[in-house]
């Protein structure tokens, strides 16, 4: 198809994709579900209800397209901290007192949502304060999971740091049949995400383990304290609601009510936030949620969620992506996702009621391990070492004190460590070279230019009967990112835009380079000019396109060494006559390729560049992360090939096997009747199939055919080549690559 698929009424003619969709995104939302109530501290029963409101409000209100909705864990540490404090360390009592906070917390967001406030939160705040904050929680919540795993029943510690103190004694009074339950779940939970056996991983793992936690509760005859409660009516027992005039009459509670409303309010919107892009950047049809749009629909659904005695209700990675790979198209997926959940809570009730806690807190550890596993502790120090130390030191905030206060302190950290690179050397006071006034000067000057705004000038004209907007830039943080914001917003829409960072900007940093970064593929897809001009100048911390940089023309000029598999594509690019550069630039998908399209901080390097078999040909190692693994990085080789002159090449995708077939929306598969050996190694997808089966020749078909596992795609008359299943190639296979692409040029067109 070629239109997009809208929501509301235009989308239930798409409902057999989103039926099916929201089948499986209910399988995965179950236990999740269940998961997340429990760390939050909560009846298991909330985590659905919340579930099904989210599915019957979101779809509704809009804002975005493939995402669902419900409850989070990223938001249950601070939900079971929030209960706790209300409740005087009584989680029962703290409960219908946190609903009041819930229902205050989609107040304001519907409030902040009506002055457009949907971006300024996640501006404002540095990216490795918001990424710590994720790993924190993914850290908190594998702690906090480490009791129900071994079979320990115990009350909830009050922090963090009692709670890791206490792990040693968890495990001297493990119950062995628990630990088997709860050790042979998170193997499952582990192999089963990370298999390469498509048919191992056709049930969605959590609802799998949740299975076997089943059958071996019932083999071990578990005690009834060991399994997931449920209550006899759910009408009358599972619903909860909000305290407000207990709330309204202790006036010694609105302190703690408040820093509970900010918190949550703060964690929703970062969170929310993320995901909606990552999941924009992973949908087949390249559709754009509304940040607003779905802050308002999120703060109505926390409203009517804690007034039904449910959770936080945010949009969800892992849902999200499920839903993707199941062919749902539209926010209708949510709401039968919502219908499939009330037929398990009203007709299931019992068998969900014998899932184990052990197996609930498999799911959960793993959950956690994917917000913070050691890739997500590379990535940013490869970003550069002033963010991981940024990172570390938040973590650790977070982990000492509570998350509002972690947060706090990492960006108070961020904002040392950036008066700290722009603030003279204490040597030089030493040296006598300044004196103490002068460098206190040059202190209060640096903290100054952080809040400042870093636009100096604007101004337009006309060149080739198109608008350009010329706009002069000192230095770039992310304190200072909503001034640039509102002057970009106020650029036609049809203008090109030329953004010079000039001398008196002295740096940029990782927070800046990824916000310009995604300005620049807004103007790639929307087909508007866009350049960026003096970074030459600035010295990148590390080789990483989004790592920060400091003015400074002097290291930038000096030659830096190779790196060994720089030198390796060095040598491969003297061989073929090619250009070679090592630098890491983020990658624009000039083409529209539809592979590149998918996932975030794509970038390549070790590009090479030239004329090849009378084509223009550039092969490059490139990497992108995809949600949810918003830090794990897919590296591959490409070789992209354009031929010179007027031949015009068909729009087509061969993909070994499955891959990426929920991504090729615009084509339709095309069947080859011979041979039946590319039948069963490849799936030709085309615009035109006609067209198609004409271009695919027997020369074709013949390599593809000897050579497994290519990816092969061509669209707006360039060729891309790349093998899914190998990380970056070899430079001894580069001929290889570039002699099959040369090959498909030459085919009849």
């Amino acid at each position: 198809m070629t239109e997009k698929p809208q929501n509301g009424v235009q989308g239930l003619k798409h409902w057999r994709y989103d039926l099916v969709a929201g089948m499986q995104v209910a399988l995965v939302s179950l236990p999740l579900s269940l998961g997340i109530a429990v760390a939050s501290g909560a009846p298991p029963v909330t985590g659905i209800i919340s579930a099904i409101i989210a599915g019957l409000i979101f779809p509704f209100l809009g804002g975005a397209y493939v995402t669902i909705s419900g409850p989070a864990a990223g938001l249950a540490p601070a939900l079971f901290a929030g209960m706790l404090t209300l409740g005087h360390g009584d989680l029962a009592a703290g409960y219908p007192l946190l609903l009041v906070a819930i229902c205050l917390t989609g107040l304001v967001q519907v409030l902040l949502s009506m002055v457009k406030a949907g971006k300024l939160v996640a501006m404002f705040l540095p990216v490795t304060v918001v990424e710590a904050m994720l790993a924190a929680i993914g850290l908190m919540i594998i702690i906090k999971q480490i009791p129900a795993l071994l079979g320990v029943l115990v009350p909830p510690a009050k922090n963090m740091v009692a709670a890791i103190a206490n792990v040693p004694e968890h495990f001297l009074h493990l119950e062995p049949q628990i630990f088997i339950i709860g050790a042979l779940c998170l193997f499952l939970m582990f192999y089963l995400n990370r298999t390469r056996h498509a048919w191992m991983r056709r049930a969605p793992p959590p609802l799998f383990v949740a299975a076997v936690g089943i059958v071996l509760g019932y083999a071990f005859e578990l005690d009834v304290k060991y399994l997931i409660k449920m209550p006899e009516d759910i009408l009358e027992g599972g619903i909860t609601l909000p305290a407000f005039g207990e709330v309204w009459s202790r006036t010694e509670l609105w302190g703690s009510v408040l820093v509970v409303v900010i918190t949550l309010t703060l964690i929703d919107g970062i969170e929310s936030l993320a995901t909606i892009s990552a999941v924009d950047k992973i949908d087949p049809y390249q559709r754009k949620s509304q940040p607003n749009t779905t802050l308002r629909a999120m703060g109505i659904s926390n409203m009517l969620s804690s007034i039904a005695g449910g959770l936080t209700i945010i949009p969800g990675g892992v849902k999200s992506r499920a839903n993707i790979d199941a062919g749902g198209r539209t926010l209708w997926a949510n709401f039968y996702n919502a219908m499939f959940l009330i037929l398990f809570l009203f007709f299931a009730k019992d068998l969900i009621s014998r899932i184990p806690l052990a197996a609930i807190g498999a799911i959960l550890i793993y959950v956690g391990w994917r917000l913070c596993e050691y890739k997500v502790f590379t990535k940013t120090f490869a970003i550069g070492r002033d963010q991981i130390v940024i990172f570390v030191f938040t973590i650790l905030a977070i982990l000492a004190t509570d998350l509002l206060k972690g947060i706090l302190l990492g960006v108070a950290a961020e904002i040392v460590m950036l008066v700290y690179l722009l603030t003279p050397s204490f040597r030089f006071i030493l040296a006598g070279r300044l004196t103490f006034h002068q460098a206190f000067v040059f202190l209060w000057a640096s903290l100054l230019s952080l809040f400042r705004s870093p636009v100096i000038k604007v101004k337009h004209k006309e060149e080739d009967g198109r608008v350009y907007y010329h706009v002069s830039l000192s230095s770039l943080v992310c304190f200072n990112l909503l001034s640039l914001e509102r002057t970009l917003s106020a650029i036609p829409a049809n203008a090109g835009l030329i953004l010079t960072v000039t001398e008196s900007g002295r740096i940029i940093d990782h927070t800046s380079m990824e916000y310009l970064h995604q300005l620049k593929e807004e103007y790639l897809r929307d087909g508007r000019p866009f350049a960026i001009r003096g970074m030459e100048n600035f010295q990148q911390f590390t080789s990483h396109s989004l790592s920060a940089r400091m003015h400074d023309v002097k290291l930038v000029k000096e030659k830096a060494a190779l790196s060994l598999r720089e030198q390796e594509m060095a040598d491969a690019a003297g061989q073929f006559g090619f250009h070679f550069s090592p630098v890491t630039v983020g990658t624009l998908n000039v083409h529209n390729l539809i592979y590149l399209r998918r996932g975030s901080n794509r970038q390549e390097s070790n590009v090479m560049t030239g004329s090849y078999d009378g084509c223009d040909v550039r092969v490059f190692d490139y990497s992108h992360t995809s949600a949810p693994d918003y830090y794990a990085e897919y590296r591959h080789t490409l070789v992209l090939l354009r031929p010179v002159g007027d031949a015009v090449l068909p729009d087509l995708a061969v993909t070994p096997g499955d891959y990426l077939d929920r991504y090729l929306v615009e084509y339709q598969e095309v069947e080859i009747a011979q041979p039946k050996e590319f039948a069963r190694h490849y799936k030709l997808y085309a615009a035109d199939p006609e067209r198609a089966r004409a271009f695919m020749t027997g020369e074709i078909i013949k390599h593809l055919c000897e050579h497994p596992g290519f990816y092969l795609e061509i669209r707006n008359n360039a060729v891309l080549v790349f093998r899914p299943e190998r990380d970056l190639e070899p430079a001894s296979e580069i001929p290889r690559l570039l002699s099959f692409a040369a090959l498909v040029s030459r085919a009849p067109h």
